[in-house]
């Protein structure tokens, strides 16, 4: 029988943990079942180690003794806290006889590995924030240089302690991703990955139309590259230039390193919006994608697109696997993928040549192109294929093994109208998918399953095939034993025969499935961990949060099943080898058309930094990086050995002899880099070491380097009362103009009282589409109570009121819960809602108003003189030829102006349009840190 242990430690007032355990009896396993005392054998990232193939070393559990595995204990997080959200998708990590296992709603906890008790927990201040997101998944945390690192869903990085769990930062991704905050449509929902290290995040969130990422970080949280590794083009250019939700290409799941050559290897997601390719036509490069990256310096090595037509929101979504293996009778490095279509591709992990592709791992792979208002029957669905489930590469079979969804959908794609087509370009249209939502609705007939394979990497065939009733989400794990692992959907665990396929022995953990098993071994006894609850997609999942361990002797006792009465229909959730040498392979260093001063004169230290460089075209073979220099002087002479930091990264090499430091700018978009100095414990001038005052006066010092788009074609006249009008036109090296000024949204804005009337600081408001796929957070509101929002898109109505779900999170109290209040808002207008918080969890909202204005973004071209920012008296947005016009006051007369650009979101009631006229009460009264300045200046007439 199972015995319950409860007991109490000190995670906050009155919380419990609950660990079922086998009886003690069961636990006295035979001296044959174990192996002799060792060193421990961890489980120490998603896929074990970087490479993540899901392989263990561990023997002790074998073909002939795997009938005694039992259930050792399970650790119940809902009934630990019962404000935990239902639903589990972690994949465990073990070190040192410690489990690190999340929760969905990114609860961190630390488990005794042997026994389930409760070591440590961390949970979010703002966890009520999380309640109300539409999308709530967490897949594991990173272990390495003693921290557990942990990716929230609003877009921070969690460092913890990993003895105590002390919380030792919390970095916003978007301050060194620009533009990756969860209220732009990002989230966080896998596990980072630790190599050498660097830990390396990407990003979900394709469907918002954002604008897919890799980021490498030290394990101190600065970062390790200059710049993010951005899968597709900046917003407005290329192929993104038809709609502000034409985007995607993210790197939603956990990121691959192969360690022996500092190679990063990561597949990326469709291009949005999905279901609509002829809004964004072409191949959409990077988008599905298997792509290489040198994890010292974030550039390119080669990419591989696996779909370049996608209509049917298939991604490359597996983390792929690198391992040495046996093909055409050679031993190479090879990486390998399969994706949501359903197939598997091989490539040399050094040249990305292709050795295999498109190897079916499911049996249907049907998709034919969509017809607006007819329905088509499509295999696999949209939720796949092989979704996140993480493959196995076994050394010994030279086979990888892949679990696998065998799905299906019937979808319709709704006709647009021309109104519809125009709309559907804008972030706050309310219209943007299938006509039955994503998964599309059931087929007669068909039921969603599951199955495992194996793929003998020396033929590229699939050598066996076993098929499971429920989808398979969690992936497989392999041990040197020659066993595979997977959980299902159906709630079993189960054990094959690697060679063979044949499933040799089950266990009913209770709950769907939708995580991969860990194997570990502490003290010289092997133990398997796996979490159980899933989600809705995971086979109507969702109701529950648990990990279970098992290890041999312990408990055979099983769970029920679990009730399988999901609907497909009831759910509505959220070639050729391309190298990096179209551009030049070696940097790029702009030469140094002029210096400026960045430093005060009274401490002699100076940061001289190269001019402005020119904003070039987005190119998909080329890592988008210029490398810009500058010197770092001390009283005219050179300084050696200091550390130079820019934007918050340190380069990689300390200044020369010479003083001189380089920087690989970011040259696809307009940007200022902020330029400081780091260390200076090393630097020496002429020689000898700096005194204390020369070290305070070097840190103090600073620079800026920018890359904008050239401003040409100049032109100056007197205007009417003594005004200057001065013209010109902005573009890049290709000569095209920036994107044009256009609409974005529409604004939310309000107050939120208390019970008593009086106003709420520093609750957030959250709305959300019925469908749940798209919300958006509010600013938190001020001293007066007032927030400040703008609107995101649905993708299941074209109605007009359109409803959406409100709620509030305040402190540790969810107003509305997962579910909110439901709310209609006038179609394509801003709106003003005023909300009144009562007693618990109690609220009212007021009835919208609508009011004129929407948000608009486009990049203004400005001036500065020598008092800062001149004001213009009118101006008019670059028009599509990038023609811009300037009308300056009379106190401008006889100065020297230099040009700046300002590319931003604004709210205003007069509609912008290219060549308009620009909203002055908008214009900036100073220029932010990322404004690129001193693209170019001008002498005006007196």
């Amino acid at each position: 029988m199972d015995v319950h242990v409860i007991s109490r430690r000190a995670l906050g007032p009155a919380v419990a943990f609950t660990v079922v355990a086998a009886a003690a009896c069961t636990l006295l396993t035979s001296a044959a079942a174990r192996s002799t005392a060792g060193a421990d054998v961890g489980w120490l990232g998603f896929g074990n180690t970087p490479d993540e193939n899901r392989h263990t070393t561990l023997t002790q559990i074998t073909k002939a003794n795997v009938a005694t595995l039992g259930r050792l204990y399970t650790v119940d997080f809902h009934q630990i806290d019962p404000t935990v959200r239902r639903g589990e998708q972690s994949f465990p990590v073990e070190s040192n006889g410690t489990l690190y296992v999340t929760t969905n709603d990114d609860s961190v906890f630390a488990l005794n590995a042997t026994t389930g008790t409760v070591k440590w927990r961390w949970q979010p201040d703002n966890i009520a924030v999380f309640r109300n997101f539409g999308i709530v998944a967490n897949r594991g945390v990173a272990l390495c240089d003693g921290h557990v690192f942990l990716l929230t869903l609003d877009m921070t990085i969690v460092s913890l302690d990993a003895q105590t769990g002390r919380l030792e930062q919390r970095l916003a991704i978007a301050r060194a991703v620009p533009g990756a905050s969860s209220s732009y449509g990002y989230s966080e929902t896998s596990a980072p990955i630790c190599a050498n290290h660097r830990l390396i995040i990407g990003a979900a969130g394709s469907e918002y139309g954002v604008r897919g990422f890799v980021m490498a970080y030290h394990t101190d949280l600065t970062p390790a590259w200059p710049n993010p590794f951005w899968t597709i083009p900046p917003t407005g250019t290329s192929w993104r230039r038809y709609g502000t939700l034409v985007g995607g290409g993210v790197v939603w799941t956990p990121t691959t390193v192969d360690t022996q050559t500092d190679t990063l290897y990561f597949g990326t997601g469709s291009a949005t919006p999905l279901y609509f390719p002829s809004i964004r036509p072409g191949s959409n490069p990077r988008t599905d994608s298997l792509v290489a990256v040198d994890l010292t310096s974030g550039r390119l090595k080669w990419w591989q697109q696996q779909m370049g037509h996608n209509e049917w929101s298939y991604d490359t979504a597996q983390p792929p696997l690198v391992y040495t293996g046996t093909t055409g009778g050679k031993r190479m490095r090879i990486v390998s993928v399969a994706t949501m279509e359903g197939v598997w591709f091989a490539y040399d992990a050094a040249t990305g040549r292709p050795i295999y592709q498109r190897v079916k791992v499911i049996d249907r792979t049907e998709h034919p192109v969509l017809q607006p208002g007819q329905p088509v029957t499509v295999f696999p669905s949209s939720l796949g294929g092989v979704n996140y489930s993480p493959a196995s590469y076994d050394p010994h079979t030279n086979y990888v093994f892949n679990g696998a969804a065998e799905t299906a959908s019937v979808e319709v794609q709704t006709k647009l109208t021309p109104t519809q087509k125009r709309r559907k370009r804008l972030l706050g249209d309310v219209f943007l998918g299938l006509q039955n939502g994503n998964f599309g609705a059931t087929l007669p007939g068909w039921h969603d399953h599951g199955s495992i394979s194996a793929i003998d990497v020396r033929t590229g065939r699939r050598v066996w095939k076993i098929t499971t009733p429920e989808p398979e989400r969690g992936g497989i794990t392999t041990t040197e034993s020659g066993l595979g692992f997977a959980g299902g959907g159906d709630g079993l665990l189960r054990a094959f025969d690697l060679q063979s396929g044949k499933v040799i022995w089950t266990f009913q953990t209770g709950h769907q499935i939708a995580a991969g098993p860990a194997v570990y071994s502490v003290g010289g006894t092997e133990y398997i961990a796996i979490t159980s609850g899933g989600t809705p997609t995971s086979s109507g999942g969702g109701i529950a949060s648990e990990l279970q361990v098992f290890t041999l002797g312990a408990s055979q006792k099983q769970s029920p099943p679990p009730a399988l009465s999901f609907r497909r229909s009831d759910i509505v959730t959220p070639g050729a080898v391309v190298s990096a040498g179209s551009r030049p392979s070696a940097p790029v260093v702009a030469a140094f058309p002029r210096h400026r001063l960045r430093a005060t004169a009274a401490t002699g230290a100076r940061i001289v930094t190269q001019g402005p460089v020119a904003v070039r075209p987005w190119n998909a073979d080329s890592s988008n990086v210029v490398t810009m220099t500058g010197r770092l002087l001390l009283r005219g002479a050179p300084v050696a050995h200091a550390r130079i930091s820019v934007d918050g990264y340190v380069a990689r090499r300390a200044t020369t002899a010479a003083g001189v430091f380089r920087y690989d700018a970011d040259d696809s978009m307009a940007r200022k880099h902020q330029v400081r100095v780091a260390g200076v414990a090393a630097a020496t001038v002429q020689g000898r070491r700096l005194t204390a005052d020369e070290r305070t006066a070097l840190l103090v010092a600073s620079g800026t380097l920018s890359v904008g788009y050239r401003i040409d074609d100049l032109h100056v006249s007197r205007g009417a009362n003594g005004t200057v009008v001065v013209s010109g036109r902005v573009h890049d090296t290709a000569g095209t103009p920036p994107p044009s000024v256009a609409l974005q949204t529409y604004q939310l804005n309000g107050t939120i009282t208390d019970a008593a009337g009086k106003p709420v600081a520093n609750a957030v408001v959250i709305t959300r589409t019925l469908d749940r796929d798209f919300w958006t957070f509010s600013s938190a509101t001020d001293e007066n109570g007032h927030y400040s929002s703008f609107f995101t898109a649905s993708d299941e109505t074209a109605a007009d009121q359109v409803p959406l779900s409100v709620g509030v999170a305040f402190g540790g109290t969810s107003f509305g819960g997962t579910l909110g209040v439901n709310v209609t808002f006038e179609r394509l207008h801003s709106a003003s809602m005023n909300i009144q918080l009562q007693g618990a969890t109690r609220y009212t909202v007021g009835k919208p108003t609508s009011y004129a204005g929407a948000i608009y973004q486009g990049l203004v071209v400005g001036v500065s003189g020598p008092g800062g920012v001149i004001k213009p008296v009118a101006s008019r947005w670059p028009d599509a030829r990038g023609r811009f016009t300037i009308v300056l006051p009379p106190s401008a007369r006889g100065k020297t102006i230099r040009f700046w650009e300002n590319q931003r979101q604004f709210f205003t009631r007069v509609a912008a349009r290219p060549g308009g006229p620009v909203d002055l009460s908008t214009w900036p009264t100073q220029l932010g840190k990322a404004s690129p300045a001193g693209l170019a200046s001008l002498t005006l007439p007196r």
